[in-house]
């Protein structure tokens, strides 16, 4: 693997400007992420906090067992315990097969920068994934894409889910689930490593019974040895440590709507779109109902909480006492997430998504109405994956990583077609349209003075005049495409490759594909590269 950077700009404004250290952005956040004091500066800060440290390190033993992590993973949770000791978290969705390469990537993101501040500040610095159990819309991760006959499909598990569950309880249809796969991996295509990736991924499969369950297994089996310590933020256990803070939150609820709001006017102020729709009845918490995930909003008026339709209500305080005896009841929704992760964990820094970032901008003042600070929110490496025959093919048309990547290739295709061809067609069969229409109106009028029923035939006959023209452009077209083919199949590969259905190929692929292609060791040779969490957008040219 050969490793190179770019600098690329992020396409939502408030993330560029962050990464670039524009100095209007740390109004929003409270650590400067270009400075290394920042870890230093935060490092102290944690240190005047208490965490629930025990309990979570006897929760993380026992959710990472069920998966078969590796002995330095206990280790960290072990590590958990030293006062001194700080994490860097981050997490996602439990995707199919891992989901899009950016799961892969935020994990690569955490593993590696605990590493380096663990060296350079000389304390414990854990990396901690946490998977978004209590996500409840199925269908965000009932998906792959792959290619088919040149063409870009989704692919999903054809499993029917009715109610809005969290994903922590949906049961794997494994049957389906298994063709699935098999499916999958046909688009792929046959290599010498699909038999053992079939394998490993039909065991996995069989110790599941939920897709949280896979998810989980899948990551531990590729993360296995760098210390990565899972869980996930559905677990009852973990509720039972949350519930003192669900608490504080039904309590201050007033209290932290004003404090939102007073954050994304702010980020209005200097032009900046938001992230979070909240309105002033918000609640911020979930009530887990008959198998349903309702978003709580809170009634004034009626001093009640309820869900939107008012299907379900609770009074203040009878939902203080689900707090306290039942939290398993409860979850986070975007604004209470992140401060319960703060309020668990010694957060050193959280790697972030782009969207993460937009949103935790909106939660600074939620933060100091708790008394702490945001974490540094170090957005995640943005990572191209470069195969040979994709470089080959940018050599041959003279094209750079870059452009791509800045979504210029379409561009380029269009103007290589049209530089193959002397003539423009198009222009020379619309003028000969107008042409044609204007001579055969001139007849339609005397035909038409001669007969006036004759006008439906006539204007039959100029519509079809004008479809042979058009037919002309549509088979010239065709006949410049086959002459080119093969050069046009250098810049569809390429679009397929890199910039699939105009998206990033990493919001897009799945790291199956490569696996398949490269066995089942890549991911750790990703591991061993020296990919560094610089805000630079990273070439992995294999």
């Amino acid at each position: 693997m050969e490793i190179s950077s770019l600098s690329l700009p992020s396409t939502n404004k408030l993330v560029a400007n962050y990464v670039a250290g524009d100095k209007n952005t740390t109004k929003f956040f409270h650590y400067d992420i270009q400075s290394q004091v920042t870890y230093e500066a935060r490092k102290k800060d944690l240190e005047a906090r208490e965490f629930p440290r025990e309990k979570l390190v006897h929760y993380l033993k026992g959710f990472n067992e069920k998966y078969g992590l590796g002995r330095e993973t206990f280790n960290n949770i072990d590590r958990l315990l030293d006062p001194t000791s700080v994490v860097v978290i981050g997490g996602q969705q439990a995707g199919l097969l891992t989901g899009p390469l950016y799961t892969i990537h935020k994990l690569l993101s955490i593993i590696n920068l605990a590493k380096e501040q663990e060296v350079k500040l000389n304390v414990p610095v854990i990396p901690v994934f946490w998977i978004a159990g209590e996500d409840h819309d199925f269908q965000e991760i009932n998906h792959l894409f792959v290619k088919e006959q040149k063409i870009i499909k989704k692919r999903i598990i054809e499993q029917k889910q009715i109610d809005k569950s969290p994903v922590s309880s949906i049961e794997i249809d494994k049957k389906l689930c298994e063709k699935w796969i098999e499916k999958i991996f046909e688009s792929f295509g046959e290599t010498a490593y699909t038999k053992d990736i079939l394998s490993n991924l039909n065991m996995h499969l069989s110790q599941s019974a939920t897709y949280v369950d896979f998810f989980a297994n899948i990551i531990s089996d590729m993360f296995k040895d760098t210390g990565i310590v899972l869980l996930d933020s559905a677990s009852n256990e973990l509720r039972d440590i949350e519930s003192e803070f669900f608490i504080k939150m039904i309590e201050k609820n007033d209290e932290m709507y004003e404090a939102v709001s007073s954050g994304q006017q702010l980020l209005t102020d200097f032009g900046y779109s938001l992230a979070i729709d909240m309105p002033e009845s918000s609640a911020n918490l979930f009530y887990h109902h008959h198998n349903e995930r309702l978003l709580l909003e809170y009634d004034k008026e009626n001093k009640l909480f309820r869900n939107r339709n008012s299907q379900f209500e609770i009074s203040k305080e009878a939902l203080l006492a689900t707090a306290e005896k039942q939290p398993a009841l409860l979850s986070n929704n975007v604004v209470t997430r992140p401060l319960m992760q703060e309020l668990l964990f010694p957060s050193l820094a959280f790697i972030s998504g782009p969207g993460e970032v937009a949103y935790w901008a909106e939660l600074k003042q939620l933060f100091e109405l708790w008394g702490m600070k945001l974490p540094p929110i170090v957005p995640r490496m943005n990572i191209t994956i470069l195969e040979r025959s994709i470089e080959t093919d940018l050599e041959d048309i003279h094209f750079s990583i870059e452009k791509t990547l800045m979504g210029e290739i379409a561009t380029a295709k269009k103007e290589w077609l049209a530089a193959q061809t002397k003539h423009d067609i198009a222009k020379v069969v619309d003028d000969a349209k107008i042409q044609v229409e204007e001579i055969h109106s001139r007849v339609r009028e005397i035909a038409l003075e001669i007969d006036g029923s004759l006008e439906g035939v006539l204007q039959k006959n100029s519509q079809f005049l004008q479809t042979q023209l058009d037919f002309i452009t549509k088979i010239v077209t065709k006949q410049v495409l086959l002459k080119n083919q093969v050069e046009l199949n250098k810049y569809e590969r390429i679009e397929t490759s890199i910039l699939p259905i105009n998206s990033p190929q990493e919001r897009v692929w799945n790291i199956y594909y490569y696996l398949n292609k490269y066995g089942l060791d890549f991911v750790n040779r990703l591991l061993e590269a020296p990919l560094e969490v610089d805000g630079k957008h990273k070439i992995i040219k294999l």
